[in-house]
């Protein structure tokens, strides 16, 4: 059989005419296979799969703990395909295990780095400008049907002149970054390469963060996990922000002790949190976050947004005609 593209149904039928197009002027050519959850797929096509596409349609609805039929569908496949050379992925981090290991042996990566990065931006500063205006206490308020403006030492500081730190300074980072400046806040940037960037004010290490830390007014979490990253914002360093600052992670759970966090905002050390990922997912229905009032919990769906399925489709397009016509890859991903 001649090498095979494993791609959903749904972009099949949705993008039918861009795939044939692709495929049909390419200087490699490659079959499509349709997977569906129920597929039953024979020994000679598993051996002839030569790229896979892990589009947002098949991963919806799947967990760290759980995956849905499409999701499982799809990697009992990949996984036992002797020939994959090349996987393209809707999501932007790289740190799933399954990722790393074809990335082990092997396999080509890419990801869909920058098709959810505003909608993801958009919820980080939606709960930033949420907890700094005290809009969790006007809900509160609400609900009850009080009526209790802010006074005195309650009334929230201005945002202008406020300092946000930014770890990961990639696409999320950079809108993140780009709608605080606009509102007149500073912007401090932590990544490996300290160059000046556009929509940054300074720079640094994240051998810098300890100092940053304490005149810091929001920790903004926007990078990949790697070993460096894991376990990055403990409970010495939750110690080194002000009880004024609050913290925004639409990273990974495991860059922050989940634990430390939970207790330095219960025990109001922190101003607030707005957090979209977590050690554990689905996050535990006794965990005494869902019931803190100063924490903003969405259920690791920031990037949830009608025209991020498209984008990533379009990513992986163009991948596609790269890929089949020997040309560079878009996103290509290096095992952690």
């Amino acid at each position: 059989m001649k090498p095979a593209l494993l791609v959903s149904q749904k972009v099949i039928s949705e993008f039918g005419p861009r795939l044939n197009q692709i495929l049909g002027s390419a200087s490699q050519p490659l079959e499509m296979i349709a997977l569906t959850k129920d597929l039953k797929i024979a020994p000679e096509q598993l051996a002839s799969i030569a790229a896979a596409y892990y589009s947002r349609d098949v991963w919806e609805g799947t967990t760290k703990s759980a995956l849905t039929p499409m999701a499982g569908a799809f990697w009992n496949i990949v996984d036992r395909a002797p020939g994959l050379k090349w996987l393209s992925v809707f999501s932007s981090g790289t740190d799933h295990q399954q990722y790393q290991n074809h990335l082990q042996r092997g396999v080509r990566l890419t990801t869909g780095a920058g098709a959810q990065a505003e909608p993801v931006a958009t919820a980080a500063i939606t709960g930033l400008l949420a907890l700094a205006r005290g809009l969790t206490e006007w809900i509160a308020a609400q609900r009850k049907g009080e009526w209790t403006p802010f006074s005195g030492k309650n009334i929230p500081p201005d945002l202008r002149g406020q300092t946000a730190v930014i770890v990961g300074t990639g696409h999320i980072g950079t809108c993140i970054a780009r709608v605080l400046q606009a509102v007149g806040m500073k912007t401090i940037g932590i990544r490996r390469n300290v160059a000046s960037a556009e929509h940054f004010d300074d720079m640094q290490p994240l051998a810098a963060l300890d100092t940053l830390l304490p005149a810091c007014d929001w920790l903004v979490l926007a990078c990949p996990l790697t070993p460096e990253t894991r376990g990055l914002i403990d409970a010495r360093r939750l110690a080194l922000l002000r009880p004024s600052a609050g913290l925004v992670n639409i990273a990974r759970g495991e860059i922050v002790d989940e634990l430390a966090l939970t207790e330095a905002l219960a025990a109001q050390r922190l101003r607030g949190a707005y957090l979209d990922v977590f050690t554990t997912e689905p996050l535990a229905k006794d965990s005494r976050l869902w019931q803190l009032p100063n924490v903003l919990i969405s259920p690791h769906n920031a990037g949830a947004s009608a025209g991020t399925y498209l984008r990533g489709v379009e990513i992986f397009l163009r991948n596609l005609d790269a890929y089949v016509n020997g040309r560079r890859l878009e996103n290509e991903a290096a095992a952690n």
